[in-house]
């Protein structure tokens, strides 16, 4: 090899482990608001909680028919995934991010008003401290 293939290979390593960084850092409590991009607008409140002994963070929230939403999920816990999971008031699942990849956001729009509980839990047995966030954004019409 030359010492020009060896510059791009060095290059190319810099770059993947960059890219690597800024990813698993893009789900990252002080990044959270990034995901509200493309026209969604913050409700205006940041919900902040520690999980409880079973890893789970609760939150209740009305949902108002016709307007289209954007739930946004967080924390600083790379090593376990961070599930999003969307109920109505009598725990029928709406939608669970395990189910897409553990996706940090999710778009929807509800025909009518609605209340929901929304949880956020770390995928795992193991007691963990860390704060979780959930952001609402709604797309302004």
């Amino acid at each position: 090899m030359n010492s020009s293939n060896l510059k791009y290979i060095f290059l190319l390593l810099i770059s993947c482990i960059l890219i690597g960084t800024a990813y698993s850092q893009e789900n990252s409590i002080k990044n959270c608001d990034n995901y509200l991009g493309s026209g969604f607008v913050s409700d205006g409140q940041e919900y902040i909680a520690k999980p409880d002994e079973n890893n789970r963070a609760k939150f209740y929230t009305t949902f108002y028919g016709g307007s289209q939403y954007r739930l946004i999920a967080c924390s600083d816990t790379e090593k376990y995934p961070l599930i999003m999971s969307l109920y109505d008031t009598e725990k029928n699942l709406l939608f669970c991010n395990s189910e897409h990849d553990y996706t940090p956001y999710w778009n929807f729009t509800f025909t009518s008003t609605i209340d929901c509980i929304i949880e956020l839990e770390f995928d795992t047995n193991e007691q963990l401290t860390d704060e979780v966030m959930l952001l609402i954004g709604f797309k302004e019409k």
